[in-house]
């Protein structure tokens, strides 16, 4: 089955066009491999906790995404208050382009297709995060769980990477199974906020660069940003892709490979 949906790739991937934010350096193994292009996203998340496409937003693509933080800043903290940008907030920006193209949809689909799950549009919701000062301070270190099956985080502006509060993002990878039992999503949440049972999980950092997609199941991985020093501006822009309590909340009941 998973072959099957793999196999017939989206017209576009046929013809010489391609969406206007994938990177030249791209376009022939999507057009030519589009298969191994899943496969190879697939198994490093499966085997590392996330998938790392290097320089996959093109250039050009990645400087209007930087002017459009510029103007969504002010946006983000209105009234002395930062708030993520969602919905309407990010409503006809390349933010928006990116999270409900075709291509990203079905590559989401490709990925997620071994565990008997798609997501459609309106499943789907991007999330803009702008940290700077000291109301940026607010989501830092509060590690948590995605609601979603699939997250995808695009950052856009990050701080220089080695200093010790560069706001890396840390993440204990695929430490539960995608799940349905909202008893079990509970019990999960009240452990993870023990540090010394985090301590016993394999977790990691990493400095995230723009232009670069990074990919990883959000419901089963722990995860949050680090420590940002408040002069320091870090955005990014987190995609997500469904979710089982969400498909719960829609009547779907979904068995999940063991």
């Amino acid at each position: 089955m998973e072959q099957a949906s793999i196999s017939q790739p989206l017209n576009l991937l046929r013809t010489d066009t391609m969406e206007r934010f994938i990177n030249d350096c791209y376009h022939e193994e999507i057009r030519s491999d589009y298969a191994g292009f899943v496969r190879r996203i697939r198994v490093s998340i499966d085997e590392t906790g996330m998938a790392t496409l290097d320089g996959f937003i093109h250039p050009n693509f990645l400087a209007e995404l930087r002017s459009t933080v510029d103007r969504l800043r002010p946006v983000c903290y209105q009234g002395g208050k930062r708030k993520s940008l969602i919905g309407a907030d990010l409503k006809d920006t390349g933010f928006c382009e990116i999270t409900f193209s075709d291509f990203l949809i079905r590559l989401a689909n490709d990925i997620l297709a071994p565990f008997n799950v798609k997501v459609e549009a309106s499943d789907i919701h991007p999330a803009m995060s702008i940290l700077i000062g000291e109301e940026g301070q607010d989501t830092l270190q509060h590690w948590h769980f995605d609601a979603t099956y699939l997250s995808v985080a695009m950052p856009v502006v990050m701080p220089p990477p080695g200093g010790e509060r560069d706001g890396k993002f840390r993440i204990w990878p695929n430490v539960r199974r995608f799940s349905q039992n909202q008893w079990l999503n509970r019990l999960y949440w009240n452990l993870a906020k023990f540090a010394f049972l985090r301590r016993m999980v394999r977790s990691y950092t990493i400095n995230f660069t723009p232009g670069n997609l990074y990919f990883f199941y959000g419901f089963r991985s722990y995860h949050g940003p680090d420590e940002l020093d408040p002069n320091l501006l870090r955005a990014n822009c987190l995609i997500n892709f469904g979710g089982p309590l969400f498909d719960l909340q829609k009547g779907k009941i979904i068995r999940y490979p063991k």
